[in-house]
Order: C-alpha cells, then structure tokens, then sequence
C-alpha cells in the first residue's frame, strides 16, 4: 500500500454527481484504492488489499465469510458515477471494473473502470488532495462525500452551492429529502458536524434564501490540523515518509492556488524550510497570504523571485527578533488614498530580485532598534 496514504482526484470527479452513491464502506474502498495510485503510473493496476485491511477498513466484526466478502465486491461493481463533460455531455462509469478474492492469498484485488483514467492519473492541475486516514475516520456516505468537496474548495475557504445541486454531489437519492427541513437535519447538519469532529477541516455554513425559502447553502472553510485523524497501524508504516508526505501535500494545495506558475519540489523546500522557521504552523497561511498578493499584483513578473526575496527579507526580520506577517499586504488597486503605510519598505516593493536585497538603511535603522530592546531586556533578567 503507498506508504503516503494520499487521495488525489481530478477536481472533476470530485464534483461529479453520485446517482447511485456508494455507501460509506464503498467509498472507503475505492478511495483506499486511490490512495495506492503512484503519480508516475501512467495505467492502473490491480490494486491489492488484505483481508486484515478490509475487515479493519469496514468495521467488520468476527472472521469475515468469503460471501460476505464477495456480497460487498458485487454490490461495489455495480455503482456508478455521472461526470459533467461539459456542452450537455456526460459520462456515465462504473467505479470497479473487475474484483478478484484470493483466499490462500489472503487478498482481494480490484480494479478501476478505464474510464476514470482521466480523472485519477498523472494529474498536472485541477486536482485535490488528502489524507486518507481522515475519510477512514468518517461512518457516514454524505459526511465522506461534503469532506471531498469542501478539500475541493478549502484553498478558497468559502464555497456556496444550489440546495439541489448539493444534494446530488453529496449523493441523495432523487426523491429523497424534498423538504429542506429534513435535508438539513439529516444529510447536512449531521454531516458538517461528523467532518468537523473527526478530520482536519472545520465548516460552517449559511442559509442563503429566495424568498422564504433556503436556495442555496455557502460554506466557510478552514483548516483546523490539530484535529486530523490518524490510523495508528499505519501511522507506524509510514512514519519516515511522513515529513515528506506533509510537505508535498502543502506543494500540492499552494500550486492549485498559484496562477501561470508552479513550485518545483526542490524550490519548495527551501521555502517551506524558511517559512516554518519564521511562522511555525502559520507557515501554510503565510505563504497562501504571499501567493494571493502575487496573483492580483499585476506588476509582479517574476512570480517565484518575488516571492523567494519576500521570504528571504522576512527571515533577516525574524533573526533580528521582529515579527511580521503578509496578512495586511494587499494589491496597490486595493488601497485607498491616504492610508498610513506602517510596514517596511520591503514589504510592499513592487521590485522582483533574484538575490538577497541590499541592505535598507530604514530597515536596518529597525533592526538596530528591535536588537538594542532584545540587549536591555536580557540585560535586566541578571
């Protein structure tokens, strides 16, 4: 099994519509699956799961029966899924095209439908990307399916939906919860509540009405880390992939954001390495600050060397015993006349250097000042 244990779809699929939803066993399944599929596979392959893994995966108590087995393996053959083409057209697929138990072996092999090889191999863009362990966490089909989508969306941190168009990415049944009433009580309530106990996202959501009634539903969404799931056992498999694995997850959520450039991975470890050390867990933020400023200050070039001098100039700060912050940096078509500029001049330069700038003499001037408090300070602890 990958020892990264992540789950990247095309956004495509994410948004797909479930007419014949898989249940939350199902779903566990086929992302687990997903989960095993390499970023250089350019086909699928079988993808093997141990019994001891599928029996954990879906709850199953005692020894598991072979027609037990091969039940679920029939019933997850038969569901399908509905992908918008676009121009009216659409995509009608099975999710598993073929199931294979091997007893002796003490495995179940399965397959993905060809179809889907778009939408899950050798991704480039448009795609998301998560932890496994926090769907294996979630007992419910429609808490698993508004945690995919709210991942779709989490880099933008709000997403609004029609009540009817959620219902079906979400996979309610046509005819089931026509009163909204007992949608919001039973699907979505239950569901928001379930995502934000056990995984590492945190939402809420409004009520947006047409008239009297609710038409549409807007989340809030927010990144809340402290909270993720872990699967102990293979917490241990995959412990010295972990640092890696978190990193390139960030990599991954930070270039869907950037607009007409990319992070390599190389590039993005020296940035991810300086902005830990100055911002520790706001490290993220931080740089998600950085990276909208770039897309919407049309005077920027240079992308990527603007943003390597900002993080750079933040570190002199920072070993100087300042603090700062990208969160006030803001586009120069977004600031009103008259308003008092306070940060330093680095902060808002529009220049794009490929190197470390040349000292400030304000900024130095700052630091001098930062380090002679930091010198009195000390002084007076003796």
């Amino acid at each position: 099994m990958n020892n990264s244990y992540l789950v990247t779809q095309s956004n495509d699929l994410i948004e797909a519509r479930h007419n014949n939803p898989l249940t939350a066993r199902e779903q566990k399944i086929v992302l687990t699956m997903v989960s095993m599929i390499e970023p250089s596979d350019s086909d699928f392959k079988h993808y093997r799961i141990s019994i001891r893994e599928f029996t954990e995966m879906l709850g199953l108590e005692g020894r598991t029966k072979y027609t037990e087995i091969k039940q679920i393996a029939k019933q997850l053959m038969s569901k399908t899924i509905e992908i918008p083409l676009g121009d009216g057209d659409w995509l009608l697929a099975n999710w598993v095209s073929s199931a294979k138990y091997l007893k002796g072996e003490g495995v179940i092999d399965l397959s993905f439908s060809p179809d889907l090889k778009p939408y899950m191999l050798q991704l480039k863009n448009q795609f998301t990307s998560y932890r496994l362990s926090n769907v294996l966490s979630l007992n419910s089909t429609y808490s698993i399916r508004l945690y995919e989508l709210m991942k779709k969306w989490q880099h933008l941190g709000r997403w609004e939906c029609s009540v009817v168009e959620l219902k079906g990415k979400m996979g309610v049944e046509e005819g089931q919860y026509k009163q909204y009433g007992h949608f919001k009580s039973r699907v979505l309530k239950t569901s928001v509540d379930e995502v934000n106990d056990k995984t590492d996202l945190y939402i809420i959501y409004k009520e947006i009405k047409k008239g009297r009634s609710v038409n549409k539903i807007e989340f809030i969404i927010r990144h809340a880390p402290e909270k993720e799931i872990h699967v102990p056992r293979l917490e241990e498999e995959r412990e010295t992939a972990k640092e890696s694995s978190v990193t390139d997850e960030m990599r991954a959520r930070l270039n869907e954001l950037a607009e007409g450039y990319q992070f390599d991975a190389t590039f993005f470890a020296q940035l991810h390495q300086g902005a830990s050390l100055i911002w520790k867990d706001d490290a993220e933020k931080e740089l998600e600050l950085l990276i909208r400023y770039v897309n919407e200050e049309k005077t920027v070039k240079n992308p990527l060397g603007f943003i390597k001098s900002k993080i750079t100039s933040a570190w002199e700060i920072h070993e100087a015993g300042g603090r700062i912050t990208f969160a006030d940096l803001q586009p120069v078509k977004e600031r009103w006349a008259g308003r008092e500029e306070k940060l330093p001049d680095w902060f808002t330069s529009k220049d794009e250097p490929q190197e470390i700038p040349k000292s400030n003499p304000k900024l130095e001037e700052e630091k001098a000042e930062i380090l002679k408090k930091l010198a009195q300070k000390k002084g007076s602890q003796f």
